[in-house]
């Protein structure tokens, strides 16, 4: 987002993080970046672009993998806490739990993770304690900055909107639910699932039916729901081509499915949170 090369703190550490506020950010040239980046918008309106253009609401984390292309458009009124890593010095990466909301990006997701409001203030409080702890320079300090990170990426991975059962991390229906959350958008069925985590079909679903109460059909539908939702937030594409992008041709279908999920259409879940962005 913000141009944070002069000064970034805690580079030691391979983590920095970055506080800032501004009345009025211009458009920036299109950019990468060698960190990945988890930028938590605290108030005032944000447009940018990233594969399409978004607006990102107050409470909202902007998830930017490495070298992912992205541009600033427009920021007013701005206060937000940048946090940039470099993952292998941290021994992390993308493959890991708390690393799939990078990986989802990757897969088509859009790049916006809204907290919950009852959670802000902590992940603020992490923001500035990770701040804190990455400027000292002890031996102890890349190790609890590490700590720290990681704290920041699971409030965001539980923020995410297929992260509703509770299961052992490396089960195979943590596997399973992995699998299905990086590849959702995409065309896959029980057997792709099944197959992933070297399984029979059969296994996997009364598996993940019996330690979630929903078949793997249902978390399919609730990745691509979830993705939709965003997008129905957050930008100004179509309903056909909301639905086109996570997976459902037919409009009627897509009609179906999210009113399944969310109890309201499309149109009506988009004119509510249209009125938010407003507000």
């Amino acid at each position: 987002m913000a141009d944070t090369s002069s000064s970034p703190s805690g580079s030691h550490t391979g983590i920095f993080v970055v506080h800032e506020k501004h009345q009025r950010i211009h458009h920036h040239a299109e950019s990468s970046h060698t960190e990945h980046g988890l930028t938590f918008v605290v108030d005032g309106i944000l447009r940018m672009e990233h594969g399409t253009e978004i607006r990102v609401a107050p409470g909202s984390v902007v998830v930017v993998p490495v070298g992912a292309p992205h541009r600033l458009i427009e920021g007013r009124d701005l206060e937000y806490w940048l946090l940039g890593f470099c993952a292998s010095c941290v021994r992390m990466d993308e493959t890991q739990l708390l690393m799939q909301p990078f990986m989802q990006v990757r897969h088509g997701a859009l790049p916006i993770v809204l907290v919950p409001a009852g959670k802000r203030r902590k992940l603020v409080r992490l923001y500035r304690e990770l701040k804190a702890e990455s400027e000292r320079h002890g031996p102890e300090a890349p190790e609890l900055s590490r700590c720290l990170l990681s704290l920041i990426l699971g409030e965001v991975y539980r923020a995410m909107p297929m992260t509703r059962a509770s299961v052992s991390d490396g089960s195979l229906v943590a596997k399973a639910l992995a699998f299905i959350q990086q590849h959702c958008l995409e065309a896959i069925s029980l057997k792709d699932v099944a197959s992933a985590v070297h399984r029979t079909p059969s296994h996997v679903a009364a598996t993940i039916k019996t330690a979630t109460g929903y078949s793997v059909g249902d978390w399919i539908r609730s990745g691509r729901v979830g993705e939709a939702a965003t997008r129905l937030a957050h930008t100004d594409a179509s309903l056909d081509e909301v639905a086109a992008h996570v997976g459902w041709q037919d409009k009627t279908h897509f009609i179906r499915q999210f009113r399944k999920v969310y109890g309201i259409t499309p149109a009506a879940w988009r004119k509510q949170h249209a009125h938010s962005h407003a507000t």
